[in-house]
């Protein structure tokens, strides 16, 4: 199984700053197969949040899903549409992105449906032991999600010392639960930094 990134180019004035279960419905409305696909996974928004609890989405923006090869020609008809989310999301021209096999990877948010830091960690090496991946991680910033089923809780979390095939391994599998909204998804950073900060 080849898993890959799709990345998108966005367009949207506005989202809601909790949008992570909305825009996977969204999404799920137009790729039918999304949300039973075990492996797809949708890649959190990064843009600036206003005083008025919205999200603003730079140029730079991309809306990125984390697919098996064999989806990735479907996942390309989004290109053109708009996702009833905020002021309206239009979604361009999208690009596969192969997975890099850094050392170290970040996850923004990784739930094991905890809000206790120290339980977590605990959750969260016994996930890593039990994928026979190092137990090597640094905890950051604390999040919360809201879902029709409750609010889901985690933390930042950064993995280091990875082989090249454990970097591939955790990133195709992510790590915890929501990988729909956002959750468990981790990408390539270049050094152990204080996660808080990242």
């Amino acid at each position: 199984m080849t898993v890959v990134d799709v990345a998108f180019e966005v367009r949207c004035e506005r989202l809601p700053r909790d949008y992570g279960y909305a825009l996977f419905r969204a999404l799920a409305d137009e790729l039918d197969w999304l949300e039973a696909d075990a492996v797809a996974a949708v890649h959190p928004l990064h843009g600036t949040a206003t005083t008025n609890g919205s999200l603003c989405l730079g140029p730079r923006a991309r809306l990125t899903l984390r697919l098996q090869q064999e989806q990735v020609a479907q996942a390309m008809e989004l290109s053109g549409a708009r996702l009833d989310l905020g002021s309206g999301l239009d979604i361009g021209p999208g690009r596969l992105r192969e997975l890099v096999p850094f050392a170290t990877v970040y996850s923004h948010f990784v739930s094991t449906g905890t809000a206790d830091e120290l339980a977590f960690l605990d959750q969260a090496a016994a996930l890593l032991k039990a994928a026979g991946l190092p137990e090597s991680m640094i905890a950051g910033k604390a999040h919360a999600t809201s879902t029709p089923a409750g609010e889901v809780h985690g933390f930042s979390l950064l993995l280091h010392g990875l082989t090249p095939a454990q970097s591939l391994a955790v990133q195709e599998s992510g790590l915890g639960e929501g990988r729909k909204i956002g959750c468990g998804i981790f990408i390539p950073h270049k050094s152990v930094v204080a996660v808080g900060a990242a």
